[in-house]
C-alpha cells in the first residue's frame, strides 16, 4: 500500500473512528445514566402514588369491615328471611334502605351499597349523581365469575376495578367495586352479599396530582392496570377500558414489585415503570416521554456533538494542510527515484520552504547530481578501456600477420622464385594497407579484398593444401565491418584444420543479409575439432586461468578464435559476435553476426 493510503486509513482509524466513538459513547453513557436517574426518582414517586392508593383502598376496606357488622345491614339481611308480599315488608325494606344511606355519608367516594338477602331481597343506597349505576338481580350474580370468588372469601373483600366485569360495575363511568360475603354476627352463617361502589375521582385525582405540568417539568401519565393488562384508570382519560398490550409490547401486569423500561407506548419512545399495588393483581404504570426527559440533556449533547464535530474539523484541517503536504512532498521524491532508475538522470526535485521536506528534496537532488557525475566517469573510463583492449588486440594481429608472410616469402627467396615473391610482396602490402588503416572500420569489399590477399600468400607456400570459395553478394560489399575479423578465422583453418589432412581442403566464406544483419559463415572441410579443444573456444577466456596477459597469449597462440570474439562482443554488444560449431574428422563452421551498416 502506498503511503497517502496508508496515511488516509491511519487518520480514519486512529483520529476519525475514536472521536466518532467517543461521540456516541458520551451520548449512550449519559443516556443510560439518565435512564438510571430517572428510573430511581420514578420508583420514589410511583411507591409515593401507590402508597396513597393503597390506603384509600384500605381505608374503604375498614370502613365496610365495620358496615357489615351495622345493626342496620344485620337486621335487614335477617328481615329478608320472610315473606317478601307482605305489604309490611316492603315498608321495612324502605326503612332498612334509608340506614343504608347513612354508611354512604362516611366515605365521600362512596357512589351505591347494595344488600343482597339469600332469598334474593335486594337493598340499596346511592347518591344521586350520573356516576350510580344499577344493580343486577341475585340471581344474576349467582351465576356470574366472580360468585365463587366471593364465597371462597368467606367474607373477605373482592375488589373489582373499572371496565374489568362491565355487567357488574357499567361502563359508563369508572368505578371501583367491593364485594363481600356478610356473615350473621350471631351465627356467623352466611346472611348475603354486600356490594358497594367506589366512584374513582379520588384516585384519579391523586394520579393528577403527581402529573407534572409546565414547560420545565416532565410530564407523567399514570395508568392503573389489573392483571389481564386492561387499563381501568388512565391519567389522560384516553385508554379508559382498553388493553394496555395495544400500546406497548412489554409484559406489564407481570410486575413482581418494581420494574422500569425504555420502549415505545403507543408510537412514542418512553420510560415506562410499573409498581405492583398488591391489590387484586393492579399494576399502577408510570409512562414518561423519553424526549420530554431528555430535553434538559440535549444542550449537553449538543456541545459534545458540537466539540466532536470542532475536533473533527481540526483534524481533516491538519490532514489536509500538515499530513498531506509531507506526504506529498514524499511521494513526489519517491517518484522522482523511480524515474532516476529508469536512467533519466536529469530529474530534479523542487526545493521550496524551510522544513525538512525541503532537506529531502536538496539531499536527493546532490544524490542525483553525483549518480550522474559518476556515472559520466565510469562511462568515460569504460570507454577507454574497450579503446585499449582493441588497440592491445590489433597489436597482437599485425606482428602476427607480418611475421607468417614474412615467413613464407623468405622460404619463397630460398626457392628463387622470382614472381611469386613479387605477387606475394604486392599482396603484403595489401594486408599492411588494411592493417594500419586509421579506421577500426572498413568497408566488407576492403575485408574480403585483405583475406583473398591473405590466402593468396599462402597458396604460394602451400600449393596443393587447401584451396577456397568466396560467395559475397553485391548488396554486402558496401557495408562496413570490424577489420581484421575474417583473416584471423582463415588462418586458424589453414593452420590447425588442414594440418595433416591427407587430401587438400577447401575454405568457403559465405555472407548473407537477414532483418538488418549480415551473417558471415567461414567453413571447412578439414580436421575439425574435439570437445575439450571446443569448450576451449566457446567457453570463458582462458587469460585469467593461466595468469598470462593478452601480449603473452598472442605470441603462443596467434590471434585466436576468442580475441575476434571479444572485439566483436566489445564493439557490437552482446546480441552480437561469433558462433562456432566443430566436430572431430567433419570439418568447422564459424558463424560470425554484426549488424548492416553502410
Amino acid at each position: 500500500m502506498n503511503l497517502r493510503p496508508k496515511l488516509l486509513v491511519a487518520f480514519i482509524t486512529l483520529i476519525v473512528v475514536p472521536l466518532i466513538g467517543l461521540g456516541i459513547a458520551s451520548f449512550l453513557n449519559s443516556e443510560h445514566l439518565l435512564e438510571k436517574k430517572y428510573s430511581e426518582q420514578t420508583e420514589i414517586t410511583l411507591k409515593a402514588v401507590g402508597g396513597n392508593i393503597r390506603y384509600f383502598f384500605r381505608e374503604l376496606d375498614q370502613l365496610t369491615d365495620s358496615s357489615v357488622t351495622n345493626p342496620s345491614v344485620q337486621e335487614a339481611l335477617r328481615s329478608s328471611r320472610d315473606s317478601v308480599n307482605d305489604a309490611s315488608r316492603l315498608i321495612a325494606i324502605s326503612q332498612y334502605e334509608k340506614s343504608l344511606g347513612k354508611i354512604l355519608f362516611q366515605h365521600p367516594a362512596l357512589s351505591m351499597v347494595v344488600l343482597y338477602g339469600k332469598d334474593g331481597t335486594m337493598f340499596r343506597s346511592y347518591r344521586n349523581d350520573p356516576t350510580t349505576f344499577k344493580p343486577i338481580p341475585y340471581d344474576l350474580l349467582q351465576s356470574h365469575s366472580v360468585y365463587p370468588d366471593i364465597m371462597r372469601l368467606a367474607g373477605r373483600p373482592l375488589w373489582l376495578g373499572p371496565y374489568e366485569q362491565p355487567e357488574l360495575t357499567g361502563t359508563d363511568a369508572a368505578l371501583f367495586t367491593q364485594m363481600r360475603l356478610v356473615k350473621d354476627a350471631d351465627t356467623l352463617n352466611d346472611s348475603g352479599i354486600m356490594v358497594t361502589q367506589v366512584k374513582s375521582d379520588e384516585v384519579d385525582n391523586m394520579l393528577q396530582d403527581f402529573t407534572l405540568t409546565g414547560e420545565q417539568q416532565t410530564q407523567t401519565r399514570y395508568l392503573i392496570i389489573d392483571r389481564d393488562g386492561l387499563v381501568m384508570l388512565d391519567s389522560r382519560h384516553e385508554l379508559n377500558g382498553r388493553l394496555a398490550g395495544g400500546e406497548t409490547k412489554l409484559n406489564l401486569q407481570d410486575t413482581a414489585r418494581y420494574a422500569s423500561y425504555r420502549g415505545l407506548f403507543g408510537s412514542e419512545d418512553s420510560l415506562i415503570s410499573a409498581y405492583n399495588l398488591d391489590r387484586s393483581g393492579w399494576v399502577l404504570v408510570s409512562v414518561k416521554s423519553w424526549q420530554s426527559l431528555t430535553s434538559e440533556n440535549v444542550r449537553f449533547v449538543q456541545w459534545i456533538g458540537g466539540i466532536t464535530l470542532l475536533c473533527l474539523i481540526f483534524a481533516i484541517l491538519f490532514n489536509i494542510f500538515f499530513v498531506s503536504r509531507v506526504a506529498k512532498s514524499i511521494i513526489r521524491v519517491v517518484r522522482k527515484m523511480r524515474l532516476v532508475e529508469q536512467g533519466l538522470l536529469d530529474i530534479r526535485v523542487p526545493a521550496k520552504g524551510k522544513d525538512e521536506t525541503v532537506l529531502l528534496a536538496r539531499s536527493f537532488n546532490s544524490m542525483v547530481d553525483t549518480i550522474g557525475r559518476l556515472l559520466s566517469e565510469v562511462r568515460t573510463e569504460q570507454e577507454r578501456k574497450q579503446r585499449a583492449e582493441l588497440m592491445l588486440m590489433q597489436a597482437q594481429i599485425k606482428p602476427h600477420f607480418l611475421f607468417n608472410t614474412l615467413e613464407s616469402i623468405n622460404a619463397l627467396a630460398a626457392q628463387n622464385e622470382g614472381g611469386k615473391i613479387m605477387a606475394m610482396v604486392r599482396r603484403l602490402s595489401i594486408l599492411l594497407r588494411t592493417s594500419m588503416h586509421p579506421s577500426e572500420i572498413i568497408t566488407v569489399r576492403e575485408e574480403i579484398e585483405h583475406v583473398r590477399s591473405y590466402l593468396e600468400i599462402q597458396k604460394y607456400r602451400f600449393e596443393e593444401l587447401f584451396g577456397y570459395e568466396l560467395e559475397i553478394p553485391d548488396e554486402a560489399l558496401d557495408c562496413t565491418i570490424l577489420k581484421l575479423t575474417l583473416q584471423p578465422l582463415v588462418e586458424n583453418a589453414i593452420q590447425h584444420g588442414f594440418e595433416g589432412l591427407p587430401y587438400g581442403g577447401t575454405i568457403r566464406i559465405a555472407v548473407t543479409a537477414e532483418a538488418g544483419d549480415l551473417v558471415f559463415v567461414v567453413s571447412d572441410d578439414g580436421l575439425g575439432m574435439d570437445e575439450v579443444a571446443l569448450r576451449r573456444v566457446n567457453g570463458p577466456g582462458r587469460l585469467r586461468e593461466t595468469g598470462m596477459n593478452v601480449a603473452e597469449q598472442g605470441e603462443r597462440r596467434g590471434m585466436g578464435l576468442r580475441n575476434v570474439a571479444d572485439r566483436l562482443r566489445i564493439h557490437y554488444g552482446p546480441k552480437y559476435g561469433l558462433r562456432l560449431c566443430s566436430a572431430a574428422g567433419h570439418g568447422t563452421v564459424i558463424r560470425i553476426k554484426i549488424p548492416k551498416q553502410r
